[in-house]
This record gives structure tokens, C-alpha cells and sequence, in this order.
């Protein structure tokens, strides 16, 4: 039954579009249309005005769209089509992502519209030699799906050769060439025809004078190969035993992890080349292909764009291409935020703290090789995973659960792990059976707290464009009963490994499975030590979702999907982005258990994904914005954005960015809040009066809302004031203050007016009340701005002061800004602000902080302000003027140094592969 007005709409809208009548949202927007679902609404609830019926639409409109296709490069315009052939292999595959995989229409349009524009940018020719590009995905976000769609689409344009570059471990490339194949096959009954050439050699396998390459032939041929010296070395020799087959293929070579084993880290001065990245330029600079089309794959892509440049490397001269997650995808962004204060914190209510000193115990022991009793944060993250399991199967769900233990990379330390969670499990369960009433009314307070931590509500706001059906926690009588069935499992089958039969196959109970994913440990009689989910066939055979705690360490970095993932204990000492990023399984996609994921990492670790959340989203900004401009990657390098040195991050390996360089000293494009605040009343006192002094002699002001602004405040004025700003030493950006204003008196030409704005909020601007803090007599309401519980008796931390709409004040009228503007987006926002005309005037907005702000409730990260005055925030942008060199970037940033391509091509001297040291 219809019940809500969308509902209405919709289903109002779907049977116009049958008939021919609407094409898109937009044609919703008729007076007509509007009387036919106002007459049907009224009929049943009540009024329905245009301008929520025009929201409504609106709202439906962005929904539904096809997320921009971000390609930084130049088009070749390879006369490629857009497969439409019922059987075409992009057909089918798009008809098994819809029928068989579930995936939401906007979900494939986004696919599909990222493959065909990946497309575009190869080459069939091999007279414009090698093409290479670089495709930046997100963690856990489905990657190899649209390595499948490029794939079908290139396929049905003519390519017939495709190797795939995936991983360093076999059972992993195993699942991948399996899964990438069924995808390809469809129904079996497309117009091409698919074979799967396993480890090819000369040695073994079709030899190419068999294959059929010509230009009618519908055989398509696919290699999956292990990022294996030999193996590489192997492949390079059979592709090329037949140069006539040779000059036949066209093909598509696709390095999945591109920035893992493929990045040459020998001297990229020297003719030296580590072995791997040496074996695939040999293949891709080969001259006796058809065409040739490398394609890097990677969610951490600042080794591939900072390592080397030049025509005989992998660095991607032709093109750079972001995917866009689907709209179901949890990401970093929405875990930890990015600053806006309006809902600032993300999901950052479902990660919990290991204390310092639990760390270093942990760490200790393991170094030591001791071992050590589950600490209090462990042993909750546990708790917590035992509680989400029988939450999840008290409705019914199906598919194995998980919890993910990440301490060190060391084997040593998987073992000593594993020994302190069967330890403390068994004496959990002990407990039970001692004390049934204690163990369960201590487990109900945990569920208790979980739910308190993430609401349904809160996921929905944090999550505005979620189209799934999100489960609410289950009541916790349901729960308590999986609860008590699980924990009266026989001590032999509570907690185990995975049991094998006799003849090798894999049987899965309601007990919690045991995993250690190292490759170290051997099977025993009995028992398989590593991870494997069960199929689709033993998973029928499971009488309940069957349940995995699994340690490891690198092999859970990369490549490798924890399924059902709801509690994960982090605790890894590396500061590099790159594989602090890719540890990062907690992200991707939730549904069905939206609301249970949990995370325990040290408040280091925190402090790194918040920066590498902003790094990340930075970078993809910046690849927005060279997109538009009609550059490539060898005219103007991408520049990545480092790491405050408080934050103490690494971009990546040294011996990864040979080639990077900080940029010019240039603060354009700067856009600083400032969050951390002296506790000391004489500074709040100095700020509150210079600010009052400041704006008094700025004179006339515009009003916007609850904002005052000022225009074309000359710089000098701007920066005598923020010269007198009294901040702390930690904030890194304030304490180039002094650079800043230096830098602005050399460039002042650039800047000479700025627009000056007081933020505020409520209802507007007003008289001020007695006593109250104004402006020649007027004012606007402080903003509310509680502390985090990272706050000392020196220093004040709000975590974020600026709400991104707030950057909007100074335009006029603001009424035709997208949608993506209005949901605060950054990069929309400094685009929009370009196309108002705002490109060349730096902008200072002043807050007043709330003394008396609060700390809303139920948020356990978060205290009432309670200073003795009220606090001056400011926010400093300075726009990238239009003139500027895109490559001339901030101190903050580094970027590659763009050679010329017409270098030689490197000996090929054979050398090892560089090693981790791990596992």
C-alpha cells in the first residue's frame, strides 16, 4: 500500500515512463503533474504544497543520477560504442549484476558509465604505441567489478587479448580468475566466447598458433596470473612465440594493486629495475602487438603517481580515471568525518579506544614472544563480536560473520594472539556455565552501550543517499537466546578451527571458527588453520550464519574481502598511508548488519585515518578539478597532499616516490580551520576584543542570513588582525601564520581584497542585549561548538569549526546551487564559488563560540564547552587563482618531476624482487 507522497510519485512517475510520456525526473515538474498527485495525496492524508512536491522531485532527481565520471587525460576518441547487443558481453554481465548480485539500477548506470569512459582512452592502434592509465578506486568498493565491466565492454570493441595482474597469493588469484571469468560467461550464451588460460607457458598449455585473434573471430582469451616473477616472465615469452599471432592481439593489460610489486624501487636514476616492474614493461613496451593498453588498478595510487615518469616506465601518461563508489558504499568519510560541525564526527561513535597502556603490552609481548591474557579492550571487541553474531542470526541472517584481529605482521605474533583469544573465550564460556545470569547481564549492558553508540537515525543522517533497507537492532530477548545456544555449544565445538573431513572437504558449525591467516601454519589432521568461507553449497548446509575470528596480518591487506565484518581489533605500527589505507577492511559495503560493524584502535591510529581520510578525499578532489581542465598527467603531475608532522605519516615508502618533489612555496588554495584553542582566559579575552576592534572599523556590512559580511577588505587590514590572533602551537597551520602573512604581502596583487565574514546562527542578525559581544551595537548568535574528550587543561579541541554552507555567505544569491553544493561537498563548493565569480577573493570567516555550548547527548567522545568566554574561531581560504599553473601547488604538497619521453629504454637488468619483510 502507498503511503508516503514519494511513494505516490514514484509509482506515478514509473507508469508515465512506461507509456512513453517521462524520460526523466525533470519532466516531473509540470503544473499538471503536480494537480494529478496533489488531487491523489489530499485524498487520502492532506495538503501538499508545489514547493514540497518541487523538493520532493528534486531530492528523487539527485537520487537517481549517474555519479559524475572523473577522467583526468587526453580522449583518444577510439570510435569505442557502448555495447547494446542483447548478448554482448557487457549485456549479460550487466543483466547478472541486476538479476543475480542485487545491485541497485544507479549502482550498474555508475558502472557501466565509468567502464565506457575508461574505454574511450585506449587505443587499438599500435601505431600510438602502449597506452597506460591508472583507474583509482576506493577500499573494499568493488573493484573488480568494474575490472569486469571494462573488460566485457573492451571485448565487445574489439579486444580479444586481457591479462589481469592480481595479487601475490595464489588462492586469492585462484578466486579472482574464477569469479572474473563467470562474471564474463554471463549465461553461456553470449556473442562472445570466453576461455580461461591458466599459468600459459611455453611449456604448457595452447600454444598462440592456436588461438584464433582475427578480426571476425568472436574467441576472447583471459589470463589471470600471480604477480610472480617466473610466472610474468613465463606469459611474456608464450604471448610472443608466434610474432604473427603477436601483431594479431589487442590487448588489455590490467595490473590489479598497481602500486603493490609493480612500482620499480631500484634507483630510478640507475638502469636497474626491480624484477617484476621490469618483466611488465618488457610486455607492455613490446612493439610487435596489435595494441597495447596497460591499466593500473589501485585505491592507493600515490606510488604509481610519485615514484617515476618517462616513456619507458608505468607511469600513467595517457590518463588517470576515479571511480565513484556505489551509494551504499561506507567509506572513510562517512566513519570519521570530514570537519563539517553539522554532523562533523561521521560514524565515529563505533570506534573504541585501546588505552595506551593496553597497547603496549600487546606490543611488548608479541616482540618478546610471551604469552599474554586478552586486555579489557580485546576481550570487549569480542564480546562485542559474539553479541552481533546472535543479533545477526536472531534475524535470520545467513552469510558467515566476522571478526578481524590486526596486531603486527609478524607470524610470531598471529600465534600468541591466537592463544589469548581461545584462552579467553574458553574461560568466557566457563563463566557461563558457572555463573549464567553474570555472563549474560554483562553482555546486555555491552549490547546496551553498542546500540547507545550507533542509531538507526544516525546511520540515515550520516548515510543521506542510502537506498537499502536498514535492519534495526532486534530486541534483546532474541538476542539472549543465540546468545545462550551459542555459548552451550560442547567445549570441542564452541571454538575451533575448521573441521575437514577425511577426503579434504571443509565442515562449518554453529561454534566460532578459529582462523590464523598465515601462511606459516600448517593444516592439521583435522583442521584447516586458514581462512575459507564456505561456498554456496556448504553454506546450505550451515544451520546458522557460520561465524570466523580470523588474525593475520599482511595477507589481510590486500585483495582479500572479510566477510560480514563487525568487529575489528587494530593495532598495526606502520605510519605509511598506502598500507594504513589498504588495512582498512572495515570499509565497503554493510548490508543487511548496517548497525553492527564496530572498531578498537589506539587514539593514534585515529588521529592517522582522520588525516588520511582528508588526504584521500583531497586527492580525489584535485583529480576532479585537473578533469576539467584539458591536461594530462604528463602536462601536469597530480599533486598529493602531506601529512601535518603531529599526524606522522608517511605518503608512502621512500623508495616508492623517487621522483616527488614539495612544490613551490605557494599557499593558494589554502582552507584552514582552526579547532584547537588556548584554555587560558587572558587569550579568549584578546581574541574577543581585537576581533570586536577589527570588524567595528571594517564599516558597512552586507547581512545574509545570520551572517554579516564585509567586501573588499583590503589585505593589509586581513592581515594585521591575524597577525594579532592568539592560537597554539600545535595547530601546524597556525603556526605558519607568520609564512602566510609573509607570503601575502610578496602576492598581495593577487589578493587584494578579501571578503570578511562573521558566522552566526538563528534568525539573523539583531541588537545586541545588554553586555552582549557586537558589532557597533549589532550581532549575531554564537554557534554551539562542544569539545572532544582529546581536550588537556591547556589546550580546547572542537575537533571542526566550519560548516561548509557557511563558505557560501558572501554570494548574493545562492538559490541555483546544485545538490552537491547544498550536501556541503567541498570540491562543489570551490567549483561553484569559480563560477560565481569568486576565483580570486579570499574569504575569513570569524566564529564566536558559545561558552555555554553543550555536548549533545549520548555522545561519549564529546563534553560541554564551559569556558569562561567565548571562544574566536576563524576559518582563512585562499581561493587558486584562475591564472595559476595547476602544478604550482602548496608547501603541503608533492608531486612527481615530469620528464620529457623520449628516454631510453632501461637494460632489463634481472634483480630480485624488493621484499616486505612480512608474510
Amino acid at each position: 500500500m502507498l503511503t508516503t507522497k514519494l511513494d505516490i510519485i514514484k509509482d506515478y512517475y514509473d507508469n508515465q515512463k512506461k507509456k512513453g510520456k517521462k524520460t526523466s525526473w525533470n519532466d516531473m515538474l509540470s503544473e499538471s503533474d503536480y494537480q494529478v498527485i496533489k488531487g491523489i495525496w489530499e485524498s487520502i492524508n492532506g495538503p501538499l504544497t508545489y514547493e514540497e512536491y518541487r523538493e520532493l522531485i528534486s531530492k528523487q532527481a539527485e537520487r537517481e543520477k549517474i555519479s559524475r565520471v572523473t577522467v583526468f587525460g587526453e580522449d583518444t576518441n577510439n570510435t569505442a560504442v557502448k555495447p547494446t547487443g542483447t548478448y554482448s558481453s557487457w549485456k549479460q554481465y550487466k543483466s547478472k549484476l541486476i538479476d543475480q548480485d542485487h545491485w541497485s539500477d544507479i549502482s550498474v548506470k555508475n558502472i557501466e558509465e565509468s567502464a565506457f569512459n575508461t574505454l574511450k582512452y585506449l587505443t587499438m592502434d599500435a601505431k600510438t604505441g602502449p597506452h597506460k592509465g591508472l583507474v583509482v578506486g576506493n577500499i573494499q568498493s568493488g573493484k573488480t567489478a568494474n575490472i569486469s565491466a571494462l573488460i566485457a565492454m573492451a571485448a565487445d570493441n574489439g579486444f580479444n587479448m586481457f591479462i589481469v595482474l592480481s595479487g601475490m597469493i595464489e588462492n586469492l588469484r585462484q578466486q579472482n580468475a574464477k569469479r572474473i571469468i563467470n562474471d564474463l560467461q554471463a549465461d553461456g550464451q553470449g556473442d562472445n566466447h570466453w576461455t580461461n588460460l591458466d599459468n600459459p607457458s611455453i611449456k604448457r598449455g595452447p600454444t598462440t598458433y592456436e588461438l584464433k585473434l582475427k578480426p571476425d573471430s568472436k574467441e576472447k582469451y583471459l589470463i589471470v596470473s600471480l604477480k610472480n616473477a617466473s610466472r610474468i616472465d613465463a606469459l611474456h615469452n608464450w604471448l610472443k612465440q608466434d610474432p604473427n599471432k603477436q601483431r594479431q592481439m589487442k590487448v588489455l593489460f590490467i595490473d590489479d594493486e598497481a602500486d603493490q610489486a609493480s612500482i620499480n624501487t631500484r634507483d630510478v636514476n640507475s638502469d636497474e629495475r626491480t624484477s617484476i616492474n621490469n618483466l611488465i614493461l618488457n610486455i607492455v613496451e613490446a612493439d610487435n602487438f596489435g595494441a597495447m593498453n596497460y591499466v593500473a588498478y589501485t585505491a592507493t595510487p600515490f606510488a604509481n603517481v610519485l615514484n617515476e615518469t618517462g616513456e619507458r616506465t608505468l607511469y600513467p601518461k595517457n590518463f588517470i580515471s576515479l571511480l565513484e563508489p556505489g551509494e551504499n558504499y561506507i567509506g572513510p568519510t562517512r566513519i570519521f568525518g570530514l570537519g563539517d560541525p553539522d554532523y562533523q564526527k561521521g560514524m565515529q561513535d563505533i570506534i573504541n579506544e585501546i588505552p595506551q597502556k593496553e597497547s603496549k603490552e600487546i606490543q611488548e609481548a608479541q616482540r618478546d614472544g610471551v604469552a599474554f591474557k586478552a586486555p579489557e579492550s580485546m576481550r570487549k571487541a569480542i564480546d562485542w563480536f559474539l553479541i552481533a553474531t546472535a543479533a545477526m542470526r536472531s534475524q535470520n541472517y545467513k552469510k558467515p560473520i566476522s571478526m578481524m584481529i590486526h596486531t603486527d605482521f609478524h607470524k610470531q605474533a598471529h600465534s600468541l594472539v591466537e592463544k589469548s583469544v581461545q584462552h579467553y573465550l574458553k574461560e568466557l564460556q566457563q563463566k557461563y556455565q558457572e555463573n549464567p545470569k553474570y555472563v549474560i547481564k554483562k553482555l546486555h549492558e555491552e549490547y546496551k552501550m553498542g546500540r547507545n553508540e550507533l542509531s538507526k537515525e544516525t546511520f540515515k543522517k550520516v548515510m543521506t543517499d542510502y537506498s537499502g533497507d536498514v535492519k534495526d537492532y532486534p530486541e534483546w530477548d532474541e538476542v539472549k537466546d543465540e546468545l545462550i545456544s551459542l555459548l552451550s555449544i560442547p567445549k570441542g565445538k564452541f571454538v575451533h578451527h575448521i573441521k575437514m573431513t577425511s577426503d579434504g572437504e571443509k565442515v562449518y558449525g554453529n561454534g566460532i571458527h578459529l582462523c590464523v591467516d598465515n601462511s606459516s601454519f600448517n593444516d592439521l589432521n583435522d583442521e584447516h588453520i586458514r581462512l575459507i568461507y564456505p561456498d554456496g553449497n556448504q553454506l546450505k548446509k550451515c544451520e546458522k550464519a557460520p561465524a570466523f575470528i580470523v588474525i593475520g596480518g599482511n595477507t589481510l591487506s590486500r585483495g582479500l574481502t572479510i566477510e560480514g565484518l563487525v568487529s575489528t581489533f587494530f593495532l598495526r605500527r606502520t605510519n605509511q598511508a598506502d598500507t594504513l589505507m589498504q588495512m582498512a577492511r572495515w570499509f565497503g559495503y554493510r548490508q543487511g548488519y548496517e548497525l553492527m560493524p564496530r572498531i578498537w584502535m589506539d587514539q593514534e591510529a585515529e588521529e592517522r585515518y582522520e588525516f588520511l581520510t582528508e588526504m584521500n578525499e583531497d586527492m580525489r578532489e584535485k583529480l576532479m578539478e585537473y578533469a576539467d581542465t584539458d591536461l594530462t598527467p604528463i602536462q601536469s603531475a597530480p599533486r598529493i597532499l602531506q601529512s601535518p608532522s603531529y599526524v606522522n605519516v608517511r605518503i608512502t615508502a621512500n623508495n616508492k616516490m623517487q621522483e616527488s618533489r614539495p612544490t613551490d612555496f605557494n599557499f593558494e588554495g589554502l582552507n584552514h580551520q582552526i579547532i584547537l584553542y588556548k584554555n587560558k582566559e587572558k587569550s579568549m579575552r584578546n581574541n574577543l576584543r581585537n576581533t570586536k576592534t577589527f570588524l567595528e572599523e571594517l564599516g558597512e556590512y552586507e547581512v545574509n542570513g545570520a551572517h554579516m559580511v564585509w567586501r573588499r577588505v583590503k589585505n593589509q587590514k586581513v592581515k594585521e588582525y591575524l597577525g594579532s590572533y592568539q592560537g597554539v602551537e600545535l595547530d601546524k597551520q597556525l603556526a605558519s601564520m607568520p609564512h602566510i602573512l609573509e607570503w601575502l604581502s610578496e602576492n598581495g596583487e593577487n589578493f587584494p581584497n578579501w571578503n570578511v565574514i562573521l558566522a552566526g546562527r538563528g534568525d539573523g542578525v539583531h541588537d545586541a542585549y545588554n553586555n552582549e559581544w557586537n558589532i557597533n551595537g549589532k550581532t549575531v548568535d554564537a554557534v554551539q561548538r562542544s569539545k572532544t574528550d582529546k581536550s588537556t587543561n591547556e589546550i580546547i579541541d572542537i575537533h571542526a569549526l566550519r560548516s561548509p554552507r557557511d563558505l557560501l555567505a558572501d554570494i548574493s544569491d545562492a538559490s541555483d546551487a546544485p545538490e552537491s553544493v547544498k550536501k556541503s561537498n567541498m570540491g562543489a563548493i570551490t567549483r561553484y564559488r569559480r563560477q560565481k565569480g569568486m576565483s580570486n577573493i579570499p574569504q575569513l570567516l570569524i566564529y564566536r563560540i558559545d561558552k555555554n555550548s553543550r555536548a549533545s547527548e549520548g555522545a561519549k567522545t564529546r563534553q560541554d564547552l564551559n569556558t569562561p568566554y567565548d571562544l574566536i574561531g576563524l576559518n582563512i581560504w585562499l581561493p587558486e587563482s584562475e591564472k595559476r599553473i595547476p602544478n604550482k601547488n602548496t608547501i603541503e604538497y608533492v608531486a612527481v618531476t615530469i620528464k620529457d619521453y623520449d628516454q631510453p629504454l632501461n637494460s632489463g637488468v634481472e634483480v630480485d624482487e624488493e621484499t616486505s619483510g612480512e608474510e
